[in-house]
């Protein structure tokens, strides 16, 4: 039906216009600016309102009236409208007037809806698109609490569909997800669009009401079948079946999987009472039907580990036969066991071998200097390849860094200072770098290599490789100073004509009788 107007610009008092319900709270903001600009212009746009009993009604203006009442004015220029097309005519005025919430403008199209307009014709009037008008329809068929929730943009409006698709099949679930949300986990909200199973299973966790339930149409798991309380009789066939996994596969934990059939998803959504996502897995929300399907589906794993077992047994016994009618297949087998019962006899004999090898095979000249070499090389072992990973010439390495590279005077160094009188400071040593004792490894090997006998090679090495010499021999290391002074602690020999203290007497008649 057409709009038109009886009286444009009439004045009419203030005090005779009745404001009803607005479909959105009043901005005070908004308020006080177009006061401002009322008082210095006037009010430039009517107010829109229907011919009442005893006055008018307000139809489209809220803000505008209530600037004007701030103000204090008696009388304000209205337009009147007919009273089928107001509901329509308020809706258009507050959404093309001010941008509205989400909430707002389902309420404002639900009112254009109630009136003559269709829905592409409430979609024509606001220049929007027929989907956009239907979700804002959509949003109204929530409770009024999610309503408020998505206003306040606590539940984005994505969530609509997922919210209505559980409120549709099992409200009191939907109730649980919204006091979950309103409870300060509106953080979840988000995960409603992309993973609602995630948000049901939360809410369902911090449920009050134990009547609430929810479960996934895939698979029961062990700790849901606990719980259902299925029976004795089922719960014998759930311990058989186990039973029978792990015997089909010895790498079995735990009991089979129980997995429900698209049959059983069939009867769930034909009782009405499976949710269905877009994304997801299918959710059931009746306790008693859920328990009924557990209940069928552990028969029926249960009759086909039964079937696979059986045909195991039928195999391994064929098996079984073939190879009795195969002569090759015997003769394989008692080799096998002929193999396995010399194995276990083989240990008795190694031991004779090994005795034999020792007192009777390896006779060596003990005064050959090439078997004193190849003894003293498999000691110390290989050459230092420096590697922090193979570990590989350690030992002499040890040996150089901790003995040879402090008492041989070739690898040494003198850095003594001078004062400024011309006279030598106090005497100082630098022994090169503990971690890098290449020039002492290669003065062991020529010492070593020089040995003209077997008995001269055998005491080389035991002279440099005796634990009791280079421990007493080792000095004390300063931290993070690989060339420091050493002088205060290891004495050179001319050092001892000076008058020792009694302390440094002993101590240097303790290294003596040692290294004599």
């Amino acid at each position: 039906m057409a709009t038109t107007t009886q009286q444009a610009g009439r004045l009419v008092a203030l005090d005779r216009i009745r404001v009803p319900e607005n479909v959105r709270a009043l901005d005070e903001a908004h308020v006080e600016a177009l006061a401002g600009s009322i008082k210095l212009q006037g009010m430039l746009v009517p107010l829109v309102v229907r011919e009442g009993t005893d006055g008018f009604e307000l139809v489209a203006g809220f803000h505008r009236i209530a600037a004007a009442r701030s103000l204090g004015l008696a009388e304000v220029p209205v337009v009147v409208r007919d009273v089928d097309t107001e509901d329509a005519d308020r809706a258009v005025e507050n959404i093309t007037r001010k941008q509205l919430n989400p909430y707002e403008e389902a309420k404002a199209v639900r009112a254009m809806l109630d009136r003559p307009l269709t829905v592409d014709g409430a979609a024509q009037a606001l220049g929007w698109p027929k989907a956009r008008v239907t979700a804002r329809v959509k949003l109204l068929e929530l409770p009024e609490r999610a309503q408020q929730l998505i206003a306040d943009a606590m539940i984005p409006l994505s969530a609509v569909d997922q919210l209505r698709a559980i409120g549709t099949v099992a409200p009191k679930l939907l109730d649980a997800v919204i006091a979950y949300l309103d409870d300060g986990n509106a953080w979840a909200a988000e995960r409603l669009t992309r993973e609602p199973g995630w948000v049901l299973d939360a809410a369902l966790t911090h449920a009050s009401d134990s009547q609430v339930f929810a479960a996934y149409m895939h698979s029961a798991s062990p700790h849901e079948i606990t719980d259902l309380r299925l029976g004795k009789k089922t719960d014998q066939l759930y311990a058989e079946a186990e039973k029978l996994h792990r015997q089909l596969d010895r790498y079995a934990y735990g009991p089979p999987p129980v997995r429900f059939t698209e049959q059983d998803v069939d009867q769930a959504r034909a009782a009405g009472v499976l949710i269905e996502f877009e994304r997801g897995r299918p959710i059931i929300v009746d306790r008693p039907l859920y328990r009924e399907l557990v209940k069928e589906a552990i028969k029926r794993t249960h009759a086909e580990l039964q079937g696979k077992a059986a045909a195991a047994g039928e195999k391994k016994a064929t098996r079984r036969n073939k190879r009795a009618a195969d002569p090759v297949s015997i003769a394989k087998h008692e080799r096998d066991a002929q193999l396995r019962e010399l194995t276990d006899q083989a240990p008795g004999p190694n031991l004779d071998l090994g005795v034999s090898l020792i007192h009777h095979l390896a006779a060596v000249e003990p005064d050959d200097l090439d078997v004193a070499r190849f003894f003293v090389d498999a000691l110390l072992g290989g050459d230092h390849d420096k590697s922090p990973y193979t570990q590989t010439g350690e030992r002499i390495a040890r040996l150089a860094a901790g003995g040879v590279r402090l008492l041989i005077g070739d690898l040494r160094t003198d850095v003594t200072k001078t004062r400024k009188d011309g006279s030598r400071g106090r005497l100082r040593y630098d022994y090169g770098d503990h971690r890098d004792p290449q020039a002492a490894i290669a003065w062991l090997w020529k010492f070593i290599d020089g040995a003209k006998t077997a008995g001269e090679s055998r005491d080389q090495f035991t002279t440099w490789s005796a634990p009791s010499l280079t421990s007493s021999l080792m000095p004390p290391r300063l931290p993070n100073k690989p060339g420091v002074s050493l002088g205060r602690r290891l004495r050179p020999a001319s050092s001892t004509t000076r008058s020792p203290t009694r302390r440094s007497r002993s101590r240097g008649s303790t290294r003596t009788g040692r290294t004599g």
